[in-house]
């Protein structure tokens, strides 16, 4: 579950970000990036959040089990990579745009 709160800003860049480009929706394209970018930001501390809690509930149940935390490694690690693409696919995006205005 954590790992989708990740990818949805991303999927509302690529979709919303074309729709801005091509005027379709009422947002304006600077919008919908900035949208994109502090959902990614808020999202992926969410996410840190949910594996925490859900992590420390396990750790209630069965006190005396052994949880190897490099999960949350793993969810930084994809929350930024996913940043830095986001940040590609703004600049690819924005490039498009002004392509079409000219």
């Amino acid at each position: 579950m954590p790992q989708i709160l990740v990818i949805l800003p991303l999927l509302f860049q690529i979709i919303a970000g074309r729709k801005a480009i091509g005027e379709t929706i009422s947002l304006k394209f600077g919008t919908v990036c900035l949208i994109s970018f502090f959902s990614q930001i808020v999202l992926s501390i969410v996410a840190f959040y949910i594996s925490s809690y859900n992590f420390n509930r396990l750790l209630e149940e069965n006190p005396n089990s052994i949880r190897c935390g490099m999960g949350f490694l793993g969810l930084i690690m994809l929350s930024l990579l996913l940043t830095f693409i986001l940040i590609i696919v703004i600049i690819v995006q924005y490039y498009i745009k002004k392509s079409y205005e000219n």
